[in-house]
């Protein structure tokens, strides 16, 4: 018996516990979401970044769609990147668009921290309307965690803040059936 208690308490001790919190929310949501959207097919634009989360990109633009693939799998990705902003459309963009899908998830890794010892991710996410050319809704995915090891506490990798920070906005997206 002694001998699992300290064997429970060595690999606590090695391995620690993770907590990760979700502070995922909508920031924005046009009044009435229409029939069309129900019904429409919603495209998946690249994960952009900034300069700030270059480096990281690559890891989470594989986090996300494996995420978004097994929680709304009718959202499909499109091979763009393409950063339109509600005030200017380049015209080359908007018929290539509206060709793929009625509506588009934008997303960007907006950033990536180390905030008072835990892993900060901070996702943004845009649905827009191509033929309206509108936001629909936006929200944000965030999360911020580490690794308890009692004293200190380590911070959690980026990778499982990211996956965190990605359910988040996915569960925040508008519901699809009426």
């Amino acid at each position: 018996m002694r001998q699992i208690v300290w064997v429970t308490a060595l690999a606590f001790l090695v391995f620690g516990c993770s907590g990760i919190n979700d502070f995922s929310r909508e920031t924005y949501r046009i009044g009435h979401l229409t029939d069309s959207f129900r019904n429409g097919e919603i495209g998946l634009l690249l994960l952009s970044g900034g300069e700030k989360t270059d480096r990281y990109i690559e890891t989470a633009r594989d986090i996300f769609h494996n995420v978004i693939k097994e929680m709304e799998p009718a959202i499909r990705p499109l091979p763009l990147s393409i950063s339109p902003t509600k005030e200017v459309w380049r015209e080359q963009e908007f018929d290539l668009l509206k060709k793929t899908a009625r509506f588009f998830l934008q997303t960007e890794l907006q950033q990536v921290d180390l905030l008072e010892g835990a892993t900060y991710v901070r996702i943004k996410g845009r649905l827009w309307d191509v033929e309206q050319g509108e936001i629909l809704w936006e929200g944000i995915g965030e999360s911020r965690g580490d690794i308890f090891l009692f004293f200190p506490t380590a911070p959690a990798s980026f990778e499982r803040a990211m996956e965190v920070a990605s359910r988040g906005l996915i569960r925040k997206l508008p519901a699809r059936r009426s």
